[in-house]
């Protein structure tokens, strides 16, 4: 359904493109990274993306990898981590792989790209608070070896998220740029969200999150990924998640539905970059430990 919708307003926006002009539409011309464009570089950028099939079955991950990425490189890092959380049979990583391939020579720079999953479909709902009304045990089992052999580059993190996440944060990966959550359960999210525990070197002063559990059916603020993320804000004190207001405004209006409403920034108050600007034309690009380092202006 997420492909044939991705199309279907990709093939609209076309045909009005034909319509108007007689010719096929050019590609957007995509303006430097900077804080004084940041959103007509991020839709620029977006468009261009959405023209590949594989990036667009998820849109939200295209602009996710691309307001990270675009955050790292201003703030001077040569190395950014994406990932995903629920791989099940993949469509999803694969995406998120290809997303990945293209920013890398859009921003100039290297993203690593991570998949989390049991490898055998949901656990076993705790209470009512993993939505047991929703989901039951072996809910979104995936064929992971077969899954290996189709990724390009991405990583699998097998097991229980409560094992795999401690173990990743120790392997001391490239700062986290992007997560999309989509574990259901409010335990499974609870524990995934201790990723945002780590180290300041390991992690982006704001990460884009995403978390696909928390609109429709019956999710409510006492269960689910929406009470993972209420607690998790009530036992940190400079590391909040917030959602991104408004952010349905800011994405080309004929690919905003449902998705922007699912937006997260995390908050990493006392990072030591939370403060430097955001733009490679006005401020300097500045290092882990509030070095400048040079005073670049952004060529694209």
């Amino acid at each position: 359904m997420g492909v044939r919708r991705s199309l279907r307003f990709f093939l609209e926006g076309m045909k009005r493109w034909l319509d108007e002009s007689g010719s096929p539409p050019p590609s957007p011309e995509v303006p430097p990274v900077s804080f004084d464009n940041r959103y007509e570089w991020l839709g620029a950028s977006f468009l261009e993306l959405m023209r590949d099939p594989i990036c667009a079955r998820r849109p939200q991950y295209i602009w996710g990898v691309l307001q990270g990425a675009a955050l790292g490189k201003v703030l001077g890092m040569q190395h950014v981590s994406v990932m995903e959380f629920g791989v099940a049979g993949g469509a999803g990583l694969i995406s998120l792989e290809q997303v990945a391939g293209h920013c890398e020579k859009m921003i100039n720079i290297e993203i690593n790209v991570y998949g989390f999953d049991t490898g055998i479909g949901l656990p076993k709902p705790e209470d009512y608070r993993d939505c047991p009304q929703m989901w039951s045990e072996g809910y979104y089992p995936g064929d992971m070896e077969e899954l290996a052999k189709r990724l390009r580059r991405a990583h699998l993190k097998l097991g229980l998220v409560k094992d795999t996440v401690p173990a990743f944060l120790q392997s001391c990966p490239p700062p986290i740029a992007f997560a999309a959550f989509d574990l259901d359960f409010y335990s499974s999210t609870k524990e995934a969200l201790n990723l945002f525990d780590g180290k300041h070197d390991i992690l982006l002063p704001r990460i884009a999150c995403f978390f696909r559990g928390i609109m429709g059916k019956s999710f409510s603020d006492y269960t689910g990924e929406r009470l993972a993320i209420s607690e998790f804000n009530d036992t940190r004190s400079m590391r909040k998640l917030s959602p991104i207001y408004g952010l349905k405004y800011f994405v080309p209006r004929e690919f905003s539905w449902y998705w922007p409403e699912m937006f997260y920034f995390l908050h990493n108050f006392d990072h030591p970059l939370y403060n430097a600007p955001d733009s490679l034309q006005k401020s300097a690009i500045i290092d882990i430990d509030g070095n400048d380092i040079a005073r670049p202006v952004a060529k694209g």
